[in-house]
């Protein structure tokens, strides 16, 4: 999905100020499916609507804490070009940054879930951390686009107004395909169907707001740029596979190809979204460039 350059959390001080590092769009695009799914799961719970089996939450619910999950620990390990996460460095002795409180605090209600999913999930206490899950994931989300937005100038950060909306819509549709795909392999009775309409709706919403935020970064580009160019041959790839192929494999969704149309497509969207990122990352970063000169 379209981001604002990384924030150092897949950079290093060799990095060229006009090129993004390949890897990193890598984790944050798989932290946001984790955030998603959260959400998503937060939300069901709050209105009811959640899976009645405990493996039916906590499998989604640990697949979420995977995606999220590997950021930090790729900080706390020191890996090279991720030594930092959300602005802050694990074991250097700094107090986090605000973004990462946010982050942490999210784990809070995910594991108050976990510990709650085991009879009636309509009960108040259980519909209440769902509802606190639900905003603290979105809080996550939120506060990484802010930190990501802060460095810009006043013409790129109306340039990127739409971020933060398409950010969230790109964590719900990203989260419902793997919750869509989660039910699919459990077999949950009453929640392997009605997918299809909700999650269309959401790509076509998605596909949108991230053309809205590519125009708007137009105008600080040059149409005879060859960097433009290669872009819009690589943004066709991208879109492929973060649109075309979990589009079709939504059409699929209530015939008997739809576990493996699900379980092809989905990858192949999220891989789709971190080229997509990256390729954002590096025309914004051209942009900055630009309006600085």
């Amino acid at each position: 999905m379209p981001s604002a350059p990384p924030r150092l959390e897949a950079a290093n001080d060799a990095t060229a100020p006009n090129h993004a590092p390949p890897g990193a769009a890598c984790l944050p695009v798989l932290a946001l499916s984790g955030y998603g799914i959260w959400a998503l799961l937060g939300l069901s719970l709050l209105l009811g609507m959640s899976p009645q089996t405990r493996n039916g939450m906590l499998a989604p619910l640990a697949l979420g804490a995977v995606l999220v999950g590997i950021a930090p620990l790729a900080a706390g390990l020191r890996l090279p070009g991720f030594t930092r996460w959300r602005g802050w460095q694990p074991g250097n002795g700094n107090w986090p940054t605000r973004s990462a409180l946010i982050a942490l605090a999210t784990w809070l209600p995910m594991l108050a879930v976990v510990g709650l999913t085991h009879g009636d999930h309509r009960f108040w206490i259980t519909r209440l951390a769902g509802a606190v899950l639900a905003v603290c994931s979105l809080l996550s989300v939120l506060a990484a686009t802010h930190d990501d937005r802060a460095g810009l100038g006043p013409a790129l950060q109306r340039a990127t107004a739409l971020l933060p909306t398409c950010r969230i819509t790109a964590a719900a549709f990203t989260g419902g395909l793997w919750l869509w795909l989660s039910a699919l392999v459990q077999a949950l009775p009453d929640h392997t169907h009605g997918w299809a309409l909700p999650l269309l709706i959401l790509a076509l919403g998605l596909g949108l707001l991230e053309s809205g935020l590519w125009q708007a970064l137009h105008e600080f580009e040059t149409s005879a740029c060859p960097a433009r160019r290669q872009r819009t041959a690589a943004r066709v790839g991208a879109t492929l596979l973060a649109y075309v192929l979990p589009c079709a494999a939504l059409l699929l969704a209530d015939t008997g190809f739809a576990l493996v149309a699900a379980a092809i497509a989905i990858p192949g969207c999220v891989a789709g979204r971190m080229l997509d990122r990256h390729l954002y990352a590096n025309a914004l970063l051209d942009a900055r460039v630009g309006v600085a000169a």
